[in-house]
């Protein structure tokens, strides 16, 4: 089929952090009260010029800074007063935070969301949302190998289906890690860490341009059914209700890949071949559907399994969608159940101490303000073929 491209519109159901490693320094922001004021260093300089003796005074401030010294920082916050580009409340828990130790926490950084180096204003990069895609696409096709749908997160079965798997095909059996067999499954069309093989390389994502963003300085907590951890940072968040749009072009070439990749399950699995037009028909709907088999029912069911927080979502129409996003997302939505392990930095009792442990699933989750970071609500808007 010809490549098609969606237009796709997220919504911010609860708080989301993309960072780009940079921060909101000292010398970049002041607090008053509950509001966070991003000084305007251009204005604050030409105030500086302008006057001799607020001139001499920064410089001599500047040659006797060290790390130590705060004489620097309250300098520029007193002389910014109302030279700021634009301020930020704080959310309940971290204006508690800061209260708690003004003087420490006020001179710390605070981790920014991404923006545009040109307006600065934020966006939500494509590369987040393939991401995101490529999981949900990996989900999709593990179900194909599993011939039947797989709503549950049980990886013994899935590890007894890659067992069954091994036993028919004794070139597998060379792979002892899980996720290479399942690249050897896909054949070279899929392989994760090769962008050369890689059939995500013939899908396009835009970033995504926001039409409404609201933003909070947050406070994050780590959460399990057990307890809470509190951390000593604070983020810059886009708030529920903020909405960007971008673009998903999958190209011509990515289904004819998908195509032979399906052809490979069939022969492996013994199920038949898929038919033919089950591409040809690919259309919004049915890239909603793939991107809530993993995201709904795997990642959203064994969050609340981990938490014992419930989190729902009103899903509308069949080309509604949600995802997780972000650094905070956690590594659940990046991985797959019974396939892809991960690190998890957890107490052990018996020892008495926190140990690396190898686990199906991340064991905790980041919350703000009682909602679990990172998930956005998708809505393909409209589609096109492109020649």
């Amino acid at each position: 089929m010809k490549s098609k491209t969606f237009n796709i519109k997220l919504k911010v159901l609860t708080p989301i952090h993309i960072g780009d490693g940079n921060s909101y320094d000292p010398t970049d922001y002041t607090i008053d009260k509950n509001e966070l004021h991003v000084i305007d260093h251009d204005r604050f300089i030409q105030k500086i010029n302008s006057n001799k003796t607020l001139y001499d005074d920064f410089l001599g401030r500047i040659k006797n800074f060290t790390p130590e010294s705060i004489g620097l920082i309250d300098f520029i916050r007193e002389q910014s007063k109302g030279l700021y580009k634009y301020s930020l409340k704080l959310d309940e828990k971290a204006l508690e935070y800061v209260a708690k130790s003004p003087n420490e926490i006020g001179r710390a950084p605070i981790d920014k969301f991404i923006r545009n180096p040109f307006n600065d204003t934020i966006y939500i990069p494509g590369s987040s949302i393939k991401g995101a895609l490529r999981s949900a696409i990996i989900e999709v096709i593990f179900r194909k190998l599993s011939n039947k749908e797989d709503k549950s997160n049980d990886s013994e079965r899935r590890n007894k289906l890659l067992e069954s798997l091994i036993e028919r095909n004794s070139d597998l059996n060379k792979h002892n890690d899980k996720g290479k067999l399942l690249e050897t499954l896909l054949t070279t069309t899929f392989k994760l860490n090769d962008a050369k093989n890689d059939i995500l390389k013939h899908v396009l994502v835009s970033d995504f341009l926001p039409s409404e963003a609201s933003l909070q300085i947050c406070f994050p907590i780590n959460k399990s059914s057990t307890k809470e951890n509190n951390i000593p940072a604070l983020l810059e968040c886009a708030m529920p209700g903020s909405t960007f749009e971008g673009t998903i072009t999958f190209k011509e070439q990515f289904f004819i890949e998908l195509g032979k990749i399906l052809d490979n399950i069939a022969n492996i699995t013994k199920s038949g071949s898929p038919k033919k037009n089950s591409l040809q028909d690919f259309d919004g709907n049915l890239l909603a559907k793939w991107i809530r088999a993993n995201y709904v029912d795997k990642v959203l069911n064994l969050e609340y399994k981990r938490t014992k927080t419930k989190f729902t979502f009103d899903k509308t129409k069949e080309s509604d969608f949600i995802l997780k996003i972000g650094k905070h997302a956690g590594a659940l939505s990046k991985s797959i159940a019974g396939l892809r392990k991960i690190k998890v930095n957890a107490f052990d009792p018996e020892i008495g101490r926190k140990e690396i442990k190898i686990e199906d699933s991340q064991t905790t989750f980041w919350y703000i303000n009682n909602k679990p970071m990172g998930w956005v609500l998708g809505e393909v808007i409209s589609s096109s073929h492109l020649n």
